[in-house]
């Protein structure tokens, strides 16, 4: 039987894991760094149990292969609805509504549709306040156009049996094209978003240009937020908005790791000074023999070789620029750079 079969979107999993997982490893981060008892190693476990969630849910959504809504001759059948299916004999109209930044059509069904779900009172007044009907779809987690579907339900809702399986080729032979159309988006997305990860390293001026590009876009965004008047201004201020909190995670994230990672290396090189000393009663004149004989990954070894070395004979001193481009010195009592 020809049919459409609407999913899930396995790219609201990937942002959901993406969203989540920086969250997860600054608070594991926080954890194993703050001492137990202290505020920071409480707001560790939050930020890990908390954003944690958002993991095994978005694990969900990837790997949930069901189709939510299918469409076909005899009618529609939305699993989430828990009511079978809805013939399209007793379906009169549908419509798309927008309800808090959320995707949905509403059904107009006749007297013969019999309800199988109970439905609440409060609910069924809910549904009338924001103009809903008995029966939504939820589109929310799906990709795809709500005017365009509602269109289509129409026409079948309205059509002879026999020109409904018509309507249904066209409209999954389109979907289809969407779909692979989706894919480039996202690559070039991810290409936008690693752009200005590394712009925002280069200098603060360039990190504050997108904090504030990325603050007009949820002014744009929020202007507009429970209209039906979705411009493609308000579709590219939204997509700016995400990835512009993305891309703030994302260096957060980067500015913990290299700390931490900095002052690993620091404490590593400062160990191997004062060895250095207790055999030969001096410091070294240089720390290039130090650094080889420390066995340092990739990342170490370049954030070593960033490191300068100052001999005063009777002390050194460790230098390093930070990513933010400041010069910090090695703490060798604190084992940390300020």
């Amino acid at each position: 039987m020809t049919e459409i079969k609407l999913y899930k979107s396995n790219w609201k999993g990937i942002k959901l894991i993406a969203l989540a997982l920086p969250f997860v490893i600054i608070g594991i981060w926080m954890i194993s760094k703050e001492q137990k008892g202290t505020f920071d190693f409480y707001m560790g476990w939050f930020i890990t149990s908390f954003f944690g969630l958002g993991i095994p849910l978005g694990i969900f959504a990837l790997f949930d292969k069901r189709a939510q809504i299918i469409i076909n001759e005899i009618g529609i059948f939305d699993r989430t609805l828990k009511q079978g299916i809805i013939k399209w004999e007793q379906i009169i109209e549908v419509y798309p509504i927008d309800i808090h930044n959320q995707k949905f059509i509403s059904i107009v069904v006749d007297e013969t549709f019999e309800f199988k779900k109970r439905r609440y009172k409060w609910a069924e007044k809910l549904n009338e306040f924001v103009g809903a009907q008995k029966l939504n779809l939820n589109l929310s987690q799906i990709k795809t156009d709500e005017i365009k579907l509602s269109v289509l339900i129409n026409k079948i809702a309205n059509s002879e049996k026999n020109e409904r399986l018509n309507f249904i080729r066209t409209f999954s032979t389109n979907q289809k094209l969407e779909t692979n159309f989706d894919y480039l988006n996202f690559l070039f997305y991810f290409f936008i978003l690693l752009v200005s990860v590394i712009i925002s390293l280069s200098n603060f001026i360039a990190f504050m240009s997108i904090m504030i590009l990325m603050g007009i876009s949820a002014l744009i965004a929020k202007w507009y937020t429970g209209t039906n008047n979705k411009t493609k201004l308000y579709k590219y201020a939204r997509i700016m908005t995400y990835l512009g909190c993305i891309n703030m995670v994302v260096l957060l994230l980067i500015f913990k790791i290299y700390d931490s990672t900095s002052n690993k290396v620091g404490i590593k090189i400062t160990n191997e000074i004062e060895t250095y000393k207790s055999k030969f009663g001096k410091y070294p004149n240089e720390i290039n023999n130090i650094r080889e004989k420390l066995n340092l990954n990739l990342f170490q070894d370049y954030i070593a070789n960033k490191i300068q070395y100052k001999n005063g004979g009777n002390e050194y001193k460790l230098e390093l620029e930070s990513l933010n481009h400041n010069h910090k010195k090695f703490d060798k009592e604190q084992k940390e750079w300020n």
